[in-house]
C-alpha cells in the first residue's frame, strides 16, 4: 500500500463518520446524501484500483492521473463552500427573524385604517428624520409606521416624541434596509386595514407632492397593484451626478437580466403597493440588494405594476450618505447567489 492508498482510505473513513454524524441529526438532504456516497464509493474505488486514476486522467488529457484528485478536490471544496455561505445566509436570515418578533412583540399593535398607510426606515437620521415626519403630519397624513433600524445617534429619541403620531418599531440590532422593509410590511399584514402603503426614505429626498400621482393611478386602474417611482420615465427635478446615472442605468439591464422587466429605475424606493399584495412580497435579503428582488418577486408572480415619475431631491446631506457606486458590484453578486444557490 502507497502513501495515497492509505490517504484514501483515512479520507473515505472520516467522509463515513461525517455523513453518519449528519444523518444522525437529521441534518442530511438528499443532494448532500448522493453528493458523499458519490465520493466515498470514488474514494475506495481509488484505494482499492489505483490504476482508474490515469484512466480518468486520459480521458480529460490530463498527463498524470493524480491531476484527477486535485481538481475532483477543488470541485468539492467549491461545493462545501457553497453549503457554508448558505448556511451564514440562512443565520442571518434568523437573526433578521428573530430582531423583527421582538420589535413587533414590543410594538403597541395599532390597527392601522385609513386610506394609505407610509412606512419609513430610518437609520441614524437625527438631523432629518424630524423634519420628514413634520412634513408627512402636515398633508395630513396620519398613518405613519416607523422603522427605527437600530440607530445609535439620536434618532430614537426624536421618534419617540412622535409616540402619539406615528407607529413606531424597533429593531434592537441595525438589520438593513430590506429586512427593516420587511419588519413593516409583516406589521402590515397582520394590523394594516388601510388599503395602500407607501415606502418612504427618511433622509428628505422624496417629494411628498408626488403621492397624488401615484393614489390617482391606483385608483383609476385596479389592475394593477404595484406604482414603482422612476427618476427616468421623463424629465424630473432629480439632480443625480452622471456617474450615479450611470451605474443606475447598468442596473436597469442587469434587472432584465435576472428578471425579464425592462424597468426605467430599478432601484428607486419610492414605490405604493396595494395592502393585499404584500402576502405575496416577502423579502430575504437584508441590504439593497433587496430591491433587485423585489423586482424579482413581482416577475415570478406576474404581478400587475407600472411606472410614474418621481422628482428625487437630492441635498448635501442625503448625498452625504450615498453608498458607494461600487456597491453595486456586491448588489449583483448576491442578487445572482440568491438567484441560482439559495
Amino acid at each position: 500500500m502507497n502513501l495515497l492508498q492509505f490517504f484514501f482510505i483515512i479520507s473515505g473513513f472520516l467522509l463515513l463518520v461525517l455523513s453518519y454524524d449528519i444523518a444522525k441529526r437529521q441534518k442530511f438532504n438528499a443532494l448532500h446524501f448522493i453528493v458523499f456516497i458519490w465520493v466515498w464509493a470514488w474514494l475506495l474505488a481509488f484505494t482499492l484500483f489505483p490504476q482508474i486514476l490515469n484512466l480518468i486522467g486520459s480521458i480529460f488529457w490530463l498527463q498524470r492521473g493524480a491531476d484527477v484528485l486535485v481538481y475532483a478536490s477543488i470541485i468539492f471544496l467549491l461545493y462545501f463552500a457553497i453549503l457554508l455561505l448558505n448556511k451564514v445566509e440562512t443565520s442571518k436570515e434568523d437573526i433578521s427573524s428573530l430582531v423583527r418578533e421582538i420589535a413587533i412583540l414590543n410594538s403597541k399593535k395599532e390597527v392601522i385604517t385609513w386610506e394609505i398607510c407610509f412606512l419609513v426606515r430610518v437609520y441614524n437620521e437625527e438631523k432629518v428624520v424630524k423634519k420628514t415626519l413634520e412634513e408627512l403630519l402636515q398633508k395630513w397624513y396620519k398613518n405613519i409606521l416607523v422603522v427605527n433600524d437600530g440607530s445609535s445617534d439620536n434618532s430614537r429619541q426624536i421618534l419617540e416624541d412622535f409616540w402619539d403620531k406615528i407607529i413606531l418599531l424597533q429593531h434592537y440590532k441595525n438589520r438593513w434596509w430590506g429586512a427593516a422593509l420587511e419588519t413593516g410590511f409583516e406589521y402590515i399584514r397582520r394590523y394594516g386595514k388601510t388599503d395602500f402603503v407607501c415606502t418612504f426614505d427618511a433622509d428628505g429626498q422624496h417629494d411628498i407632492e408626488d403621492i397624488d400621482v401615484f393614489l390617482e393611478v391606483l385608483k383609476n386602474q385596479h389592475d394593477i397593484d404595484i406604482v414603482l417611482g422612476s427618476r427616468f420615465i421623463k424629465k424630473t427635478n432629480t439632480n443625480v451626478w452622471i456617474i450615479r446615472k450611470m451605474v443606475l442605468k447598468a442596473g436597469i439591464l442587469f434587472t432584465y437580466f435576472i428578471s425579464h422587466l425592462m424597468l426605467t429605475d430599478s432601484h428607486n424606493g419610492y414605490r405604493v403597493f396595494r395592502t393585499k399584495i404584500l402576502k405575496e412580497i416577502k423579502l430575504k435579503m437584508d441590504d439593497m440588494s433587496y430591491a433587485s428582488e423585489m423586482i424579482d418577486i413581482i416577475s415570478e408572480k406576474k404581478i400587475k405594476f407600472t411606472e410614474v415619475p418621481v422628482n428625487i431631491l437630492y441635498t448635501e446631506y442625503s448625498l452625504s450618505k450615498w453608498q458607494k457606486s461600487s456597491n453595486a458590484i456586491h448588489i449583483a453578486l448576491k442578487t445572482l447567489w440568491y438567484k441560482f444557490f439559495r
